[in-house]
């Protein structure tokens, strides 16, 4: 496994939400852990934001809206899942969250019990 946890972000314009999500997760520490933000063709510019000011964050530019199942599968395939998973552990998180310091690891430590 290369990390303890994936987040997975399904966006469709949500521009400043998934700006204020993304910058949440910024400070989380205590395991390794990898963002992708699958935008589901937003025209507000949201896929912008994720190249110009979160290099860390893998982008998925889908071409069409095919909905939250389709959306997150392609975030969930990008990570292996299920036969070649990358991770222990795998987040699906609304754009429209603010993840509070030291969830992401108190969450998987819950998880490994």
């Amino acid at each position: 496994m290369d990390y303890d946890l994936v987040v997975i972000i399904l966006n469709y314009n949500t521009r400043e939400l998934l700006r204020q999500c993304l910058l949440s997760l910024q400070p989380q520490t205590g395991l390794q852990f990898r963002v992708c933000v699958v935008d589901n063709a937003s025209d507000d510019g949201s896929a912008d934001i994720v190249v110009e000011e979160f290099a860390d964050v893998t982008l998925i530019r889908s071409a069409r809206n095919d909905g939250y199942a389709a959306g997150n599968n392609l975030g969930l395939q990008h990570f292996g899942f299920p036969d070649r998973a990358r991770a222990r552990h795998a987040m699906l998180l609304n754009p429209d969250t603010v993840v509070p310091a030291g969830t992401l690891a108190s969450s998987t430590s819950w998880m490994a019990l």
